[in-house]
C-alpha cells in the first residue's frame, strides 16, 4: 500500500518529469505585450509581412501564417504578392497595396537575434518509477546513482523572433511578442511552431476572430 507521502512524492516526480519534457519544446513565446485600450477589438482580415534576409524564408513564413489563419476562419493575405521583393515598405506603399481591400490589421515578424545557449545534460535519463519510491532505502540509491553520473555540456543556437500586430486604421501597435526557438533544425520548423503559438495567443486574447 502506498502511504500518502509516497503518493505525493511519486505524483510530484511524475509532474516534474512532464514539465521538464514540455519545457524542452523547440519554440515558446517568452514575452507578450498587449495594448489594453484595444481589449475587445477583433481583426478578421490580416496582411502578413515577414522580414527576412532571404526571400524564400519570407515567402515560407507568410504562406504558412496565412494558411493557418485561413484555416481558423480569419481572412489573410501574403505581402509578397502585393509588396514584391525590392519594394520599400512604408506608409505610402502599404496604403497603395491594400487600397480597396478590407485589411484591418497587419502582422509583421522579424528575427531579433541568434544566441548561443549552453545546457548541462545528465548522461542517463531520469524516469520516476514507483518501485523506487516505496521506501527511502530503495529511493535513495536509485536517485544517487543518477545524480553521481557525470554529465556533459552542449551548446545550441537560440533564434529570437519578434511578432507585432498593428491596426491599419490607427497605425498603432496592438500586440507584440518575442519567441525563442531552441536548437531549431530548419527555418520551416521555427515558422511552423511560431505561427501556431501566435495564432493561439491572438485567439485567446480575442484579437482575431473567424468571419464564419
Amino acid at each position: 500500500m502506498k502511504t500518502s507521502v509516497q503518493k505525493l512524492i511519486y505524483v510530484a516526480a511524475t509532474i516534474f518529469s512532464f514539465l521538464f519534457i514540455a519545457s524542452c519544446a523547440s519554440t515558446k513565446i517568452s514575452s507578450v505585450w498587449m495594448d489594453q485600450k484595444k481589449s475587445g477589438t477583433s481583426f478578421n482580415d490580416i496582411l502578413v509581412i515577414g522580414i527576412a534576409q532571404e526571400e524564400h524564408n519570407r515567402r515560407l513564413f507568410e504562406e504558412q501564417f496565412t494558411s493557418q489563419l485561413n484555416a481558423a476562419g480569419v481572412e489573410s493575405e501574403v505581402s509578397y504578392r502585393i509588396l514584391p521583393e525590392g519594394t520599400v515598405i512604408n506608409r505610402d506603399t502599404v496604403a497603395a497595396a491594400i487600397e480597396g481591400k478590407n485589411i484591418d490589421a497587419i502582422i509583421v515578424t522579424h528575427m531579433v537575434s541568434v544566441e548561443e545557449e549552453t545546457v548541462y545534460r545528465q548522461n542517463m535519463d531520469y524516469r520516476p518509477t514507483y518501485g523506487y519510491y516505496n521506501g527511502l532505502y530503495n529511493y535513495y540509491p536509485h536517485v544517487n546513482t543518477y545524480v553521481q553520473q557525470p554529465g556533459y555540456y552542449t551548446t545550441h543556437e537560440v533564434v529570437i523572433l519578434e511578432t507585432n500586430l498593428y491596426e491599419v486604421k490607427s497605425e498603432e501597435l496592438v500586440w507584440s511578442a518575442q519567441s525563442r526557438s531552441f536548437a531549431p533544425e530548419s527555418a520551416k520548423e521555427v515558422i511552423d511552431d511560431l505561427v501556431k503559438l501566435v495564432i493561439k495567443d491572438l485567439k485567446e486574447k480575442g484579437l482575431i476572430k473567424s468571419k464564419t
